[in-house]
């Protein structure tokens, strides 16, 4: 998730304040700076002072760092009205296509741009692709040796095996899918379709355009998607019995839905290339139920004895798990180990507590089932880059 300047991380940078900074009672200057709208940052402002940024239009997000690096600069949505520290490197990026920003310093201010390189690149949230429209969509049973001639189209053809056995050439090379296994067609390739002897099959085809976005993107974006059989993935199951009730369904938006879940399954398949293949084995659905069941019940116990002691050996027997089954649910699922799970949301739990005031820093260790006041000292500084105390003396409610 993206954080806000009003988040604790935001702290070793600056604050945020609620109303703007009245220039006529003081000796502060202003100026409005447009913000642009880009991805690549490669200029920074460092000030002697203090400096205050509040924005005037639109919406913009924050890069800030103590050190002149792309790789230690980090990313806020701006939130409020903010205050910058003194010394510290920082930019604004739009991220609505125009912003600008009441910028606030000292009259005796002095400030350098600094040029890193390499330069920092701003994580956008655009798209990549785009589905056009939905051409055709078909649930086909298949006999025994049902041979579908050589063909070929200018569109994509995403084709599902439901059940049995389908064996398709592509531009010359064969391949044969098995349940649960799909295959897609891209534009312009030549294909056939048989069903072996003796065997039936089952299976969806889908008949889609698409396009890349921005519409100039190479012509082969979708290369990484064609000439390969994708095996078994949950997900993608999921979402195509999905597309396959919606179709047949007469609620409103069912086709627009339709779309969303097609380009899922589309955008998944990219990953696909992403993600290691640790298992070449079919995981079943009523392992993965079991695996999503017990997990449920392991986090709701956990956040319901948050405040009590909580070891991995507890956890284990509880649930009849060995300590290297429950380290794999947790580094499948959460992609993390139990214990660093736990601990983060004692952590957090203990920002609540300090924000309610209503118990010493002492008593809150005690509360959470840390060993010491001193162990939760330090691990609440690692995490929040200030100490308790600290951070109770500059509480504040971010509206």
């Amino acid at each position: 998730m993206q954080l806000k300047t009003s988040n604790i991380e935001f702290k070793k940078y600056g604050s945020v304040y609620e109303q703007p900074v009245n220039l006529k009672k003081t000796d502060l200057i202003s100026q409005n700076w447009h913000i642009p709208a880009r991805q690549v940052v490669n200029q920074f402002y460092y000030f002697n002072c203090e400096v205050c940024l509040e924005i005037q239009t639109g919406m913009a997000s924050l890069i800030v760092s103590t050190i002149p690096e792309a790789s230690q600069m980090e990313t806020f949505a701006v939130h409020s009205l903010v205050r910058i520290h003194p010394n510290t490197y920082f930019s604004l990026v739009a991220v609505t296509p125009n912003a600008t920003c009441k910028v606030i310093a000292t009259s005796s201010y002095s400030f350098t741009v600094q040029r890193i390189s390499p330069s920092y690149t701003f994580a956008r949230i655009l798209p990549c692709i785009q589905i056009n429209e939905i051409l055709g969509y078909y649930y086909s049973i298949r006999d025994s040796e049902f041979c579908f001639r050589e063909e070929t189209h200018s569109y994509f053809e995403l084709n599902f095996i439901d059940w049995g056995n389908l064996i398709t050439e592509v531009d010359g090379i064969t391949y044969e899918l098995k349940e649960k296994e799909f295959i897609l067609y891209g534009p312009h390739q030549f294909h056939t379709q048989r069903i072996p002897k003796g065997s039936s099959c089952s299976y969806v085809t889908i008949i889609f355009d698409m396009a890349p976005v921005p519409p100039d993107a190479s012509e082969t974006y979708y290369k990484p998607l064609i000439n390969q059989v994708f095996h078994y993935d949950q997900k993608i199951y999921t979402l195509i019995k999905t597309f396959i009730l919606e179709s047949s369904s007469h609620v409103p938006y069912a086709d627009n839905l339709m779309l969303c879940l097609l380009q899922e399954t589309i955008l998944r398949l990219f990953q696909h290339q992403f993600i290691e293949q640790k298992d070449d084995h079919l995981t079943t659905e009523a392992k993965q139920c079991y695996q999503n069941e017990i997990l449920n019940k392991i986090l709701s116990y956990i956040h319901n004895t948050i405040q009590e002691p909580i070891t991995i050996a507890e956890i284990c027997q509880k649930f009849s798990l060995s300590r290297s089954s429950l380290q794999a649910l947790f580094k499948k699922n959460l992609n993390q180990p139990p214990k660093k799970y736990i601990n983060d949301l004692k952590l957090e739990k203990s920002l609540q507590l300090l924000c309610e005031n209503k118990y010493t820093i002492s008593e809150i260790a005690s509360k959470l089932g840390f060993s010491s006041i001193h162990y939760f000292s330090r691990a609440f500084t690692q995490k929040y880059h200030m100490a308790p105390s600290e951070y109770s003396k500059t509480l504040y409610i971010a509206k």
